[in-house]
């Protein structure tokens, strides 16, 4: 085992803990919501908004794999970035859906009431994610020119969707809005592979 490796090990932990927790708080509200079906009022768009945050928690875990040779990861500064962005992934799935269960809990009244703290939360990660591509960028060597772009649009895209949803009230937009973040998600981690 490479001494890179063992670091990155290392530097995994911590990393492995957030996101972790982050499913956990969602498998546990969604738990609490199923254990007192009988008291909820269900919405699928809350419900595509939890799910959105779980892929994205899984995403991260799927990240870190691919940088795992960067010793950009085991920089100071650098870590301690990752660790607030994943820090705000926790927040993300933790606001994701609702954490007590009281005499009826709607759950579209909870989207409503949270859809901007929640898309906040989105873009800050969002933005925190695209600081980082461009931090991995500049250490690459040169790529080809329509590569950069479209992995920039693949990167800003989901932050440009995130501030949207954060604006537009309108449940329609919301169902689209989630929609073209699946499928940014999907196109951007469909082909890759952990090997």
């Amino acid at each position: 085992m490479t001494p890179e490796i063992r670091a990155f090990e290392y530097a995994l932990g911590l990393f492995a803990v957030l996101i972790g927790l982050a499913i956990a708080d969602i498998a546990m509200s969604f738990h609490r919501l199923v254990r007192n079906a009988s008291k909820v009022k269900w919405d699928p768009l809350a419900l595509l908004a939890a799910i959105y945050a779980l892929c994205l928690a899984v995403c991260m875990w799927f990240d870190l794999w691919g940088v795992r040779h960067f010793a950009a990861t085991r920089n100071f500064l650098f870590y301690l970035s990752l660790i607030g962005e994943f820090f705000v992934l926790y927040l993300i799935a933790a606001s994701s859906l609702p954490d007590e269960i009281g005499d009826s809990s709607d759950l579209r009244q909870y989207y409503a009431a949270n859809r901007r703290y929640f898309w906040f939360l989105v873009a800050l990660f969002e933005l925190a994610y695209v600081g980082q591509g461009f931090y991995f960028m500049r250490g690459e060597p040169p790529l080809p020119t329509w590569f950069t772009v479209l992995s920039l649009g693949i990167m800003i895209a989901p932050l440009a969707l995130a501030l949207a949803l954060m604006a537009i009230k309108s449940r329609a937009m919301n169902y689209v809005g989630l929609g073209l973040l699946f499928v940014i998600m999907l196109i951007h981690y469909g082909g890759g592979s952990i090997n």
